[in-house]
């Protein structure tokens, strides 16, 4: 009876890290967690298609600053970019170790994002206009605590996504 409690603990953590993170970070649309290969898939949704040199310049912003990040924190985040188009939106995708994860690292990942793809970048409005310095605080707090007990879960894969004003979490 206790790993089954253990266990419904895990994906509960795990399942409240997804509903947090998008909830603190409205430009993320959605979030793969993958169990098996221990990475997250953290999905922005850009209007139109970004350049060759557009792109080629946000790797170069990401690694150069997430070495800098390293060498402050101790971190490394190890990532790849992945870019999709859908017509007349394209889908940037970025996969990053769990076992590295942090809430700082993912402060980082959104804000070189916004930087990078600032007048293409596609946010919640929704989750904007109901956001205050307090609650974004809170998610931070919880997003910190989540990630310090670890992102194990029972389930294989874990998919979080926005859809119209909500956070919905499956088990994939």
């Amino acid at each position: 009876m206790s790993q089954l409690h253990h266990r419904q603990k895990q994906d509960t953590y795990a399942t409240n890290l997804l509903v947090s993170l998008l909830m603190r970070f409205p430009e993320i649309m959605s979030i793969r967690f993958d169990k098996p290969q221990e990475q997250i898939l953290f999905n922005f949704l850009l209007a139109g298609r970004p350049t060759k040199e557009e792109l080629a310049g946000f790797k170069a912003l990401l690694k150069e600053s997430f070495a800098a990040y390293a060498d402050l924190s101790s971190e490394k985040l190890q990532f790849k970019v992945v870019l999709q188009s859908a017509g007349k939106l394209s889908i940037l995708g970025i996969k990053a170790s769990t076992e590295t994860l942090s809430l700082e690292g993912i402060s980082l990942l959104c804000g070189l994002v916004c930087r990078a793809f600032s007048r293409k970048i596609v946010r919640d409005a929704e989750t904007l206009d109901a956001f205050y310095d307090e609650e974004m605080l809170r998610q931070e707090e919880i997003i910190a605590y989540l990630l310090n007990h670890g992102v194990a879960t029972n389930k294989e894969n874990l998919l979080a996504f926005r859809d119209a004003g909500k956070v919905l979490v499956y088990n994939k």
